[in-house]
């Protein structure tokens, strides 16, 4: 892959290098892998047809099972069975913004924005329908630093500095951090993003 290569959010090639990006951090930490039963998956619902590459389901893992990190492109069972992380959201809910690099204060600031969406949302009768996480996260010690990455240089950064802006979504009226602003929108904006997220 070229080091300088941009994709799409949810794309096969951008999953393939996020997955990838996610082993490399896990192994760099010189974590002892046999003490962790733990995986990672973002699963991204009402994809645009034209990203999903003849896939059924977009989304990637990583994961730590039987002392060795492994991931892919995929959601495996396998990986989806075991304690971690497991988001499910609906892919131009968080296209836009995760393309945007931050660190932990921006992150948060990133969340409040998200949590603002989501109860506008919610005001507008267009509410989520599905969980956001397949389980209760869990981030056994080690996990959430070796993520973090070095100098801010953490999972969510070096993935996002590989992401160009997809069409469907880089219009809309957005915060700082990508975050769609419902409230701004025009009611042609409006329904077209309802479309989007399926709702």
């Amino acid at each position: 892959m070229n080091d300088l290569e941009k994709w799409e959010f949810g794309s096969l090639e951008w999953c393939k290098f996020a997955s990838e990006t996610g082993v490399k951090l896990i192994k760099q930490a010189n974590l002892d892998l046999n003490k962790y039963e733990w995986g990672f998956s973002e699963d991204y619902i009402f994809m645009p047809k034209r990203l999903l590459a003849g896939r059924d389901k977009a989304g990637w893992h990583f994961m730590i099972h039987k002392g060795k990190v492994s991931g892919g492109a995929s959601l495996p069972d396998e990986c989806l069975e075991l304690p971690g992380f497991h988001a499910r959201a609906e892919w131009a809910l968080i296209a836009h913004a995760s393309s945007f690099i931050y660190d932990l204060k921006g992150q948060n600031k990133r969340f409040k924005e998200e949590e603002i969406l989501n109860n506008d949302l919610t005001k507008a009768g267009k509410g989520r329908k599905t969980n956001s996480f397949k389980s209760k996260p869990v981030w056994p010690l080690g996990i959430g630093e070796a993520l973090m990455g070095i100098d801010g240089e953490g999972l969510h950064n070096i993935t996002a500095r590989r992401l160009k802006h997809s069409p469907e979504v880089k219009d809309f009226p957005h915060t700082e951090y990508g975050v769609p602003i419902l409230s701004k929108m025009t009611d042609e904006e409006k329904a077209r993003f309802y479309e989007l997220l399926g709702r």
